[in-house]
């Protein structure tokens, strides 16, 4: 799993299916923003760091910035996302066909 504070954001990119810039606008940062951060491995405030936690609740800040989580947990709070993002999208498809 992600081993520093970098990884673990460039993780919830990855698993989010995002492009930074999607990922920097959903969460209301400026534009290159996460990107330099990530890219210079420089440090984060703990602002963006909120804004990620507000947007992506199933990545606990004490994860985000520690890695305080063991992987099992953020594997099952990814999967139930994911799920409940399948979920919506075959109910929008059946309302469609009514």
């Amino acid at each position: 799993m992600a081993s520093d504070m970098h990884n673990r954001i460039e993780y919830i990119i990855g698993s989010d299916r995002l492009s930074i810039s999607a990922f920097e606008c959903q969460i209301g940062v400026g534009r290159n923003s996460i990107s330099t951060s990530l890219r210079k491995k420089s440090s984060i405030s703990h602002e963006v760091i909120k804004k990620i936690h507000i947007y992506f609740p199933n990545y606990s800040v004490d994860w985000i910035i520690f890695g305080n989580e063991n992987e099992t947990e953020v594997v099952i709070k990814k999967l139930s996302v994911e799920l409940l993002g399948i979920f919506k999208r075959w109910k929008n498809e059946n309302d469609k066909n009514f």
